[in-house]
């Protein structure tokens, strides 16, 4: 019998998104280094299932909550909880762990019953205050949040959120920031891509793209990247800059508001929008300059994927991990959703090449220093080494 530590890895999710994508290479780079004994539990299936089954044990599991759906909202609030835990005491029957490693704030509810399956759990929060408040609620929050042994946390933004709303110790939390795979392209390869996804578009080749990435809604600020579309182009029929958002469902409200917004501002030919792709690196590499306009986003992935391909971030202060990865060097950072500000700074780096290539090739350098797996790999073992290693 293997007297390796076994460790399950519990993901909200097997759908392309960054809390997913970066379970995923945590786990190929530990499954590496065949230190522990590796079993996953996914909620629900994805695009993404045959990865994680590709790494190791892995077991879907779908909520039986959902049979309460036609219940009076009373009913299900007080029954939701029997029937999940119910269903994971009949999956996990007979199973223990030396740690638990849960995967975002979203699986919050699987918490309380997976900590009588082992010593220790190890909490991996990718998210802040507005998105914890909605998921979890502040009170529920602080009683959940003590059930852990420890945290990674993806920002320091995370860190002063739990610590200052939540009651989490700050010797409790890890701050690891996220990490991503740098491709392997040469210069002409990029021009080569550029000049193919402006041609799909029907934009000229001297179009200034300026890109974003990412589930549309609220939190991301899809509306607020449209008033910056309308700003900088609106009232400017001959302007080369394109807006270009990609991710989010082809069908459904936020593509409908989209759509519809865009064409109230007359700027539906000068701002587009490609749902959710596989493909999404081709399309950095098509922008001239990253926009992360969320109102609130802990150390979003996109904005590293698009620093790796030499692309330099706007993004807004107070929202999150966007200017801590920007600093002073690979990129600008506008005042709290000041539209105005914001387009300026991509105006400034428009009519600047010298300043956009400065940026966006000291943003590539960061990716590459301190945004792979091989840096912060070593970090979250640590983190389970430590909680390993810690008294319950």
């Amino acid at each position: 019998m293997s007297s390796k530590p076994r460790i399950l890895f519990v993901s909200h999710a097997a759908t392309r998104n960054g809390a997913t994508i970066l379970l995923l290479n945590t786990l190929r780079w530990l499954r590496a280094r065949d230190e522990f004994e590796i079993e996953i539990l996914v909620h629900g299936r994805g695009e993404l299932l045959g990865e994680f089954e590709a790494i190791g044990r892995t077991t879907v599991w779908r909520n039986p909550g959902g049979l309460l759906e036609g219940f009076p909202k009373g009913i299900r609030d007080a029954w939701m909880p029997r029937f999940e835990t119910a269903g994971l005491k009949m999956l996990t029957a007979g199973r223990r762990w030396d740690l638990i490693y849960v995967n975002t704030a979203a699986v919050w509810r699987d918490v309380p019953f997976l900590a009588s399956r082992s010593r220790h759990v190890l909490w991996h929060v990718h998210e802040m205050g507005y998105a914890l408040r909605l998921l979890i609620g502040e009170e529920r929050g602080r009683e959940m949040f003590r059930l852990p042994s420890r945290f990674v946390v993806v920002s320091e933004s995370v860190r002063d959120t739990l610590k200052d709303d939540f009651g989490v110790g700050v010797e409790r939390m890890d701050v690891i920031n996220g990490s991503v795979t740098v491709p392997k392209v040469t210069d002409e390869m990029r021009r080569e891509k550029r000049r193919q996804i402006l041609k799909q578009l029907g934009w000229p080749e001297s179009t200034f793209v300026v890109g974003a990435c990412g589930a549309m809604g609220w939190r991301k600020g899809t509306d607020v990247f449209l008033q910056i579309a309308r700003e900088m182009t609106g009232t400017k029929p001959d302007s080369d800059v394109r807006f270009l958002w990609i991710g989010g469902a082809a069908k459904g409200d936020e593509a409908l508001r989209f759509e519809q917004e865009a064409r109230l501002f007359g700027i539906e030919d000068r701002c587009r929008s490609v749902p959710t792709t596989g493909d999404v690196m081709d399309y950095y590499m098509a922008m001239d300059v990253f926009a992360l306009t969320s109102r609130e986003d802990p150390y979003p992935l996109v904005m590293l994927e698009a620093g790796a391909f030499h692309v330099p971030t706007v993004c807004f202060a107070r929202s999150g991990g966007g200017p801590e990865y920007v600093g002073e060097d690979a990129g600008l950072i506008a005042p709290y959703l000041d539209v105005q500000a914001f387009a300026s700074h991509l105006e400034t780096l428009r009519r600047s090449p010298e300043m956009r290539a400065r940026m966006g090739a000291a943003a590539a350098e960061k990716v590459r220093s301190r945004h792979v797996i091989e840096t912060q790999g070593p970090k979250i073992l640590a983190s389970i080494q430590r909680c390993l290693g810690s008294e319950k």
